[in-house]
């Protein structure tokens, strides 16, 4: 099973679009200004689908998540 080492949004990439702190908001957070942070990146094992699949939901490519099998 793959496991989760580390999730980051990069804030020059983000667009606000909200997904990932609509979905995942034990993970991200809107910092204020509609733009996205990682609050925890030790992503729990019961979070690790959602965090992949806003990952590649991400519109602008801004979240980057490190998988190790």
């Amino acid at each position: 099973m793959a496991k989760i080492v580390k999730t980051i949004v990069d804030p020059d990439l983000c667009t606000a679009c909200e997904v990932c702190y609509d979905r995942v908001p034990e993970i991200y957070k809107n910092r204020g200004d509609g733009i996205a942070e990682v609050v925890k990146s030790d992503v729990p094992q019961d979070l690790q689908d959602a965090v992949l699949e806003v990952t590649d939901e991400c519109p602008s490519g801004a979240i980057t998540t490190e998988v190790v099998e």
